[in-house]
């Protein structure tokens, strides 16, 4: 009897095969969504009863709709023309891959799809058993969604990091165009991966942060059709202290207390600070440091997690009263210069004083600390440097060595002066006695004028006329005033000539 039972219970499991094996079985999603403008994929895989047998020829369908849209057909001719030129089988019916890719999609696109399946030498079959959830729901979106962009909380500094901008989309071979806001290495996109009704593809840039970077947005920014979303990460970059400096809470005069601060800026902050002496000696690990006597440079050093920074020696401006310097003096050469050399912050008010301090003398020139007052006769002997600023006063009298030199030329000039008034004073009466004998020397000439015309008027008479002279003349002595035979005025004669014109 057991045998028998066994022996029905065979028969019944090789008469009736499993539904999975022979039935007409769908999967798809029960609804996916797209982005208007983009493009849909609805993925889809079926089944047949085979009964044994291998099939070649299929004819796939979609339907939109109690089954009275085709909005996909083998023979285009059927297709519905709201949806001609924008569908297509993405897989292979010989595969059992029924997907169906909708392109440019519209909010009207939005509704319910079936799959049919007409196999030769088989049968034709619909899958649109609700219960079975063999029906698709397509919903189309005006909006994309937004990136995702992540990267770690925390970046240090000069090493390289990756960042990762997921996007959602409908179809993945209608990616959105992706950029970054810093500059890096880009990967190429990764395969898209289901993420809900979406898919999702993700978008690398390794970069290296610097400290600028800091607080400052890492964007990724999704560009669908005719429509752009971003996403950012502020970024957060540990670094080292830098830019270190000492700054005094007051301002800093010679001899006084002051309170020094090491400032930076770093992140995280400094947790520790160390200061030194211009030799390198370690004076203090504080934030703060209390200068007993403002003399030399000091430094400080900056310490956190990710390093440490020195701001170098450092010198204050310290404020101070005049000293007036021992370089200062006065010299002698062609003038008198007296030099006065002031040390002082702020820069003092230099004025010059003679010996009774009554009258104030400006400098005559002046560059940086030395005040310079020249001058010639008559500079005193003794001159007062007085230097003044506004946290004192200070003075020094300086011995003006008198200048030689200019006394000799002074003597010697007056000297020249005088000589050359006696010279002219004698000139002078020299001159008034030759104008009184003048008068006497005068008539004399006329006396000697008139007896030469007498004789001029005689030798006329002889020899005639002045042509005649010239014609009758030897030569050379055409020009005489005498005639040809005439003798001249014998050399005494001449001499008292002389001595007339020299008196005259």
């Amino acid at each position: 009897m057991v045998f028998w039972s066994c022996l029905l219970s065979l028969f019944l499991w090789l008469r009736v095969p499993s539904a999975n094996a022979v039935g007409w079985n769908i999967e798809v999603p029960e609804s996916v969504v797209g982005l208007s403008g983009s493009c849909v994929l609805i993925p889809c895989r079926f089944s047949y009863p085979e009964n044994g047998k291998t099939y070649t020829e299929f004819k796939g369908i979609w339907l939109k709709g109690n089954e009275e849209s085709t909005v996909f057909h083998t023979d285009t001719s059927n297709i519905i023309d709201s949806f001609k030129g924008r569908t297509s089988l993405n897989g292979d019916l010989g595969k059992k891959d029924c997907s169906l890719k909708i392109s440019s999609l519209s909010s009207s696109d939005a509704g319910s799809f079936m799959f049919r399946i007409e196999i030769k030498d088989l049968d034709k079959y619909t899958y649109k058993n609700k219960e079975k959830k063999e029906i698709v729901s397509l919903t189309v979106k005006e909006t994309p969604e937004n990136p995702n962009v992540s990267v770690e909380e925390e970046v240090t500094s000069g090493k390289p990091v990756t960042a990762t901008c997921a996007v959602s989309h409908s179809c993945p071979s209608d990616l959105p165009k992706v950029t970054w806001s810093h500059d890096g290495k880009q990967s190429s996109p990764s395969q898209p991966q289901n993420h809900g009704q979406w898919k999702l593809t993700s978008y690398n840039l390794t970069f290296t942060p610097s400290r600028e970077d800091h607080n400052k947005h890492l964007s990724c920014t999704a560009e669908f059709k005719g429509k752009t979303l971003t996403d950012y990460k502020t970024l957060k970059v540990k670094y080292p202290p830098y830019n270190v400096n000492v700054v005094p809470k007051s301002s800093v005069k010679e001899n006084d207390f002051v309170e020094l601060t090491c400032s930076s800026n770093s992140n995280p902050p400094a947790n520790s600070y160390q200061w030194f002496s211009s030799d390198g000696k370690m004076l203090a690990e504080s934030p703060t440091y209390k200068l007993k006597r403002v003399s030399e440079a000091i430094s400080c050093t900056a310490i956190n997690t990710e390093g440490k920074n020195n701001s170098g020696p450092q010198k204050f401006n310290i404020l101070y009263p005049p000293e007036i310097k021992s370089e200062s003096s006065c010299q002698s050469k062609i003038l008198t210069v007296c030099v006065c050399i002031v040390d002082s912050n702020p820069p003092s008010e230099v004025k010059w004083f003679g010996p009774d301090s009554s009258k104030a003398f400006s400098s005559t020139s002046s560059k940086q600390n030395e005040f310079t007052l020249q001058g010639w006769l008559g500079f005193p002997e003794t001159v007062q440097c007085f230097a003044n600023n506004s946290l004192g006063s200070s003075n020094i009298t300086l011995e003006a060595p008198q200048n030689r030199i200019i006394i000799y030329i002074a003597v010697g000039s007056a000297v020249v002066v005088v000589l050359v008034c006696i010279l002219v004073y004698v000139v002078r009466r020299r001159c008034g006695k030759r104008a009184a004998q003048q008068p006497v020397m005068k008539n004399e000439q006329t006396q000697k004028t008139t007896q030469n015309k007498s004789d001029l008027e005689n030798s006329k008479e002889v020899k005639g006329s002045d042509e005649d002279i010239y014609t009758n003349c030897s030569k050379g002595r055409v020009y005489d005033n005498w005639g040809c035979d005439a003798t001249p005025f014998s050399s005494d004669r001449a001499l008292k000539d002389e001595a007339v014109y020299a008196n005259m």
